[in-house]
């Protein structure tokens, strides 16, 4: 499946477990906890840890990005659509990539708390977006660096929750097998 097309899945899947409408602070504290994964599974050199946390990183920016009701969500978070870099293999260390994303995170969270508590910013919601363009950017790096790619890993993500069911618990989904 086409990466456009597995975007286009995650976005529905979020609409339809109500997802899309829950808060974002709620999601930055999952991109917290995908993301600390991501770098468990590179710590212990798990390439399956990696390829499901590098889609996981992808699913939980995906449904970031329609809570926070931004337009053109496939072109945000699809590197190849703006970016037409030749990256190769390890040109920058996975680890200094994680790093690099960890400050994205941060820079995220930072215009997010500018967007709560001083509305008068201009341009926080513009600078989200290109904080979560840049750490897709990143994640698709990550995945050349450990033999992998995007898709794949967002494939291995949505196979992993197509099917899944559960609830809201205060803004947050909670798979079936976690109530």
């Amino acid at each position: 499946m086409s990466l456009t097309n597995l975007i286009e899945n995650v976005q529905g899947w979020s609409a339809a477990k109500g997802l899309d409408k829950a808060e974002p602070i709620k999601q930055m504290q999952k991109l917290n906890e995908e993301w600390g994964e991501l770098n468990a599974g590179k710590a212990k050199s798990d390439k399956e840890k990696l390829v499901d946390s590098i889609g996981d990183v992808m699913v939980v920016l995906i449904i970031l990005s329609q809570q926070m009701k931004f337009e053109k969500i496939e072109r945000l978070v699809d590197p190849t659509q703006h970016s037409k870099t030749l990256y190769k293999a390890n040109d920058v260390e996975t680890d200094y990539l994680l790093l690099y994303g960890g400050k994205e995170i941060g820079l995220i969270a930072h215009r997010m708390i500018d967007l709560i508590f001083n509305a008068g910013i201009i341009n926080t919601r513009t600078q989200i977006r290109f904080h979560i363009r840049n750490l897709t950017g990143i994640l698709a790096k990550i995945a050349i660096n450990e033999g992998t790619d995007l898709e794949t890993c967002l494939q291995v993500a949505w196979d992993e929750i197509k099917d899944r069911t559960g609830k809201m618990v205060d803004g947050v989904f909670v798979k079936e097998s976690d109530l």
